[in-house]
């Protein structure tokens, strides 16, 4: 059997040692209190997780999940901390003209913007590829939807992955979470107001000419799961595209690009946020929570779950964002599901197996449901191989 590990879509035939692979890497903790809230009494054992005692605000109902700190977790860096410090830095991938082609006739599904790529030179600006380099000397931990803006177009981060600490650019895989827009922002423009270039206003076509790369920033927010899971799950550019513009109208931040980070802009938006997070932020995040399993509208939806409480604390102001993100405007229910509920929902992990991932650096384990799809990402360069991220999505 060929291994194509060393490329992004190399998804390889299931196998049963995969299966067993994902299956004892990290085993999971029953939870021994039952179904009505507590904090369980189990100890948790090697790699072990226990569920907790929920919180809840609204439609939104979140699971703690502690767990013990795995060896080695502290050896990575995360998106923001590198963009912060200067370490990691992203830029478009090659110089490009590109063209927007805006069809006459209106705003509707069948007026969408089609972005053409015209090489030049044997290399150019990619809608899908970005140019990353890690000058941190730590590996880079990055996660599916993570949101960063500038470039060309915003983009958020295709799946979770391992950057090692290289001083060449490599390729980072995206989805780009702007329709409207294939051009720098001039200077002028106002950042997450979805303010459209002049020029991408005017006619039917723009053909604005490449000039130095601009380097990108992170929004310091990760997509909601709606969005990550069109992005990691299904992957696919249009699904991405559809379910930013679905939120974007869902949530009244409807705008010129259809640009997602507008919903971080937005003050209406962050007013009913602030909600959510002064509600469930600071009782999660309690010692040794590594993790946390997500119910909307009564329904279990989610998981992410962190190789250490110190990763997971390093993610979770934005993680809160995106759950809340997802719950707002799309408040049915404040049904609450049990602690049992909840274990149960985190343990079930069943179907077919298949893996990807770059060879010796980091392999990504996918777990393909009808009702759901599991990720796991390991470091496979170390001599015991090390889960970073568990997460799991309701389809």
């Amino acid at each position: 059997m060929t291994n194509s590990l060393g490329s992004k879509k190399g998804w390889l035939v299931p196998c049963l040692c995969a299966a067993l692979l994902a299956a004892t890497m990290w085993p999971l903790a029953r939870d021994t209190k039952g179904a009505h809230g507590g904090p369980s009494a189990q100890g948790g054992g090697v790699g072990g997780w226990t569920v907790l005692a929920p919180v809840s605000y609204k439609n939104l109902t979140l699971f703690p999940v502690r767990g013990r700190d795995l060896a080695g977790s502290g050896d990575y860096i995360t998106l923001d901390q590198g963009i912060k410090n200067g370490t990691v830095i992203i830029s478009e991938k090659g110089a490009a003209q590109a063209a927007v082609v805006r069809p006459r006739g209106g705003r509707g599904a069948n007026a969408r913007v089609q972005q053409q790529q015209v090489s030049m030179g044997g290399g150019g600006a990619s809608v899908n590829e970005l140019a990353l380099t890690n000058k941190s000397g730590k590996k880079l931990l990055l996660l599916s939807g993570e949101v960063i803006i500038g470039g060309q177009q915003d983009r958020i981060v295709e799946e979770d992955r391992i950057v090692p600490p290289v001083s060449v650019p490599v390729s980072l895989s995206v989805f780009c979470v702007e329709h409207g827009r294939w051009s720098h922002r001039t200077a002028s423009a106002t950042a997450g107001r979805g303010a459209a270039p002049a020029q991408a206003q005017r006619g039917d076509i723009v053909s604005p000419v490449a000039t130095q790369a601009e380097n990108f920033s992170s929004l310091g927010a990760i997509s909601h799961p709606k969005l990550r899971g069109a992005a990691q799950d299904k992957k696919q550019q249009s699904e991405v595209w559809k379910e930013v513009s679905a939120n974007n109208a869902k949530l009244g931040t409807a705008n010129t690009t259809d640009t997602y980070q507008e919903v971080y802009a937005s003050k209406k938006v962050s007013g009913q946020m602030d909600d959510y997070i002064r509600t469930l932020g600071k009782e999660v995040l309690q010692p040794g929570v590594v993790g946390v399993i997500v119910a909307r509208n009564g329904e279990l939806v989610w998981v992410d779950a962190f190789a250490s409480a110190s990763l997971f604390a390093s993610y979770w102001p934005k993680l809160l964002k995106s759950y809340a993100v997802d719950a707002m405007g799309d408040n049915t229910s404040d049904k609450r599901p049990t602690v049992e509920q909840a274990r149960r929902y985190l343990e079930e992990r069943e179907g077919t197996v298949a893996l990807a991932g770059q060879a010796g650096i980091y392999q990504l384990i996918k777990t393909e449901h009808p009702r759901y799809a599991v990720f796991e990402l390991n470091d496979i360069s170390l001599k015991t191989p090390l889960r970073l991220h568990f997460n799991k999505m309701e389809r």
